[in-house]
């Protein structure tokens, strides 16, 4: 049985970075050379970056895109590459090899009609464009529109044959599928499938992955190989764990989460004549060293060390590829400021995180002192601006307006406002990022203040529940120890009870349930889209489960306004969950 030599490039993209892209690519196809690999798979939309979004709607981004094509076809002695790009169907710009074999050319269409884009996998070699697969499925659920820019792909599958494996070429979705585009591959004489994929990290979505590959491995008796995307892409984290299943469904090569790396494989396929040949023209070693780190398996890690990493990425990769230098947060002595100071050293490094104690006449002395501790702990500046001069000006202010001293919920917010004017004011001065604070139990019910603790750039535990955020912290503590080091986190900060300290002893638990009550109800409610019926038919208390469903729908014009921040479930606020802002639409009303 032939076998061939698979590179798989899980890769950085960035969005609209042509040219870093095509660097990259460029970079894993070298050192797929080195390792004699005799094809490069990269993953879906690896040349434009993956979303794209609406700069697919621009012509000149499109453009940009086929230019930075024709530089990938340009590249010599260097392995056939599977690459991730966008494609013109209809009028304006097509791709097509010169007549010398050696380069990209435009070629003009019909400028009569629409032009259609779809997104593509182009297989190039040094003879140029050989062949092109397009998308036949497109997700329009969760975070994926692919319905609004691409077309799906129509006519034959598209196959390409290496050292006599006939390589059938896939795109994410279209794996996903049963008796789908992977099971026509097959029965076209497709031997080996290689699918390019975009795949956002969310809790369990490894498992799912490797399940389905499996089922169509078995269905399709091929062997499969799975590139992913890894980096960070706004709200969205693509964690890599690329993967190479066999015929039978097994796990024969996996490389790492979050972090760039490249995958050698050696894959035995039945030998095949289908597909348009895709010659290995490079000057290669044939006498292939074995020193080469081949079918690698890397272990999985846990669900909260995938979740931590992705908090990790996601934040670093926000702040390089917008080109912040420096991020800075409010530092209460609180769990939620804790995990976040932590996160973001971890993603950019002490030096280049600032905290800012700001202590009002409500704020304990322990929450101070843990605040400072913390700063110590982790080695990063911090500052304490007391906010009483402040509080007290606002408060003589707004005595004719408000007929009195404000009080109530009216001070609580004024307080946290005036935290979040000094953050800003400080990121203004610097060009520093301020990184908010909040959880995702608290954005879901509306325990926030807009313009106060929301204020900021960007939200690290934007998605990340109260319980899970104590989770994750005495994990960041573990992963210390275990290198000797000491627990970033006190924990003094982890024993107290959750308190936002705006009013004489005040606790969370005095707004709302407590959070190992609270916390299943939002993911039934917000996670699953458990209607509250359904919640109440599963013995939840129908007071609670009423009271807190009204808060989470009230709170939609809220959360509008709230700075992106990483996605780690299945359905995160933002681009998962569309709901209206004006909605009369009421549980009890039902």
């Amino acid at each position: 049985m032939p076998a061939i030599r698979l590179a798989l490039a899980q890769m950085n993209a960035v969005v609209g970075g042509f040219a870093q892209n095509v660097e990259t690519l460029g970079r894993f196809r070298a050192q797929a050379a080195l390792m004699g690999a005799d094809l490069v798979l990269s993953p879906e939309l690896s040349l434009t970056g993956y979303p794209p979004e609406d700069l697919l709607l621009k012509e000149g981004f499109i453009e940009a895109s086929n230019l930075a094509l024709m530089d990938l076809a340009r590249e010599e002695n260097l392995p056939p590459l599977l690459v991730g790009a966008v494609v013109c169907e209809g009028p304006g710009v097509m791709l097509a090899p010169s007549s010398d074999g050696r380069d990209v050319t435009r070629a003009a269409v019909d400028e009569s009609g629409p032009r259609h884009i779809a997104n593509a996998l182009v297989a190039i070699s040094e003879d140029g464009v050989v062949a092109t697969a397009t998308k036949r499925l497109l997700p329009n659920y969760d975070v994926f529109d692919e319905l609004r820019y691409f077309h799906p792909g129509v006519g034959p599958h598209t196959i390409v044959n290496v050292e006599g494996v006939g390589v059938g070429l896939l795109i994410c979705e279209d794996v996903w599928t049963q008796n789908g585009p992977a099971a026509e591959l097959a029965a076209q004489g497709a031997t080996l499938l290689v699918v390019a994929n975009a795949s956002p990290f969310a809790r369990g979505r490894r498992d799912d992955r490797e399940a389905m590959l499996r089922e169509r491995a078995l269905e399709t008796n091929c062997p499969i190989a799975y590139v992913n995307l890894v980096g960070g892409q706004d709200e969205l984290v693509f964690d890599g764990q690329s993967v190479v299943v066999n015929a039978q469904g097994e796990v024969i090569a996996r490389a790492s989460a979050f972090s760039e790396e490249l995958l050698v494989v050696e894959i035995e396929a039945r030998a095949s004549a289908a597909g348009t040949a895709l010659d290995t023209l490079y000057a290669r070693d044939e006498h292939r060293t074995e020193a080469v780190h081949i079918n690698h398996v890397a272990d999985p890690l846990s669900e909260v060390e995938e979740i931590y990493q992705a908090l990790v990425m996601g934040t670093r990769d926000y702040l390089r590829k917008n080109g912040f230098r420096t991020a800075i947060l409010g530092l209460s002595g609180g769990i939620d400021s804790s995990l976040v100071a932590t996160i973001a050293v971890d993603a950019v490094g002490s030096r280049a995180v600032r905290g800012f104690a700001m202590p009002s006449r409500y704020s304990s002395d322990h929450s101070v002192s843990d605040a400072h501790e913390l700063a110590r702990r982790l080695d990063i500046e911090i500052a304490t601006i007391p906010i009483e001069p402040a509080h007290q000006a606002f408060g003589a202010m707004l005595h004719g307006p408000l007929d009195g001293e404000p009080a109530g919920l009216t001070d609580e917010n004024l307080q946290s406002r005036i935290r979040g004017v000094l953050l800003m004011a400080v990121s203004n001065d610097t060009g520093a990022i301020v990184l908010t604070t909040g959880n995702k139990s608290e954005m879901a019910v509306g325990y926030s203040t807009l313009y106060g603790d929301s204020a900021g750039g960007f939200a690290v535990i934007k998605d990340v529940s109260k319980t899970l955020v104590y989770e994750l912290c005495r994990y960041r503590n573990e992963v210390a120890v275990g290198y000797g080091d000491p627990e970033p986190i006190p924990l003094s900060v982890l024993t107290k009870a959750p308190s936002a300290e705006l009013r004489p002893d005040q606790r969370d638990d005095q707004s709302l349930p407590p959070y190992e009550e609270l916390d299943p109800l939002l993911e039934l409610y917000v996670e699953s889209d458990a209607t509250a019926e359904e919640m109440i038919a599963n013995g939840h208390d129908p007071a609670l489960v009423l009271r807190i469903t009204r808060l989470v729908d009230l709170s939609e014009y809220k959360r509008r306004q709230m700075p992106p921040g990483v996605r780690i479930s299945k359905k995160a606020f933002g681009r998962d969950r569309r709901m209206p802002i004006t909605n009369a639409f009421r549980p009890e009303t039902v």
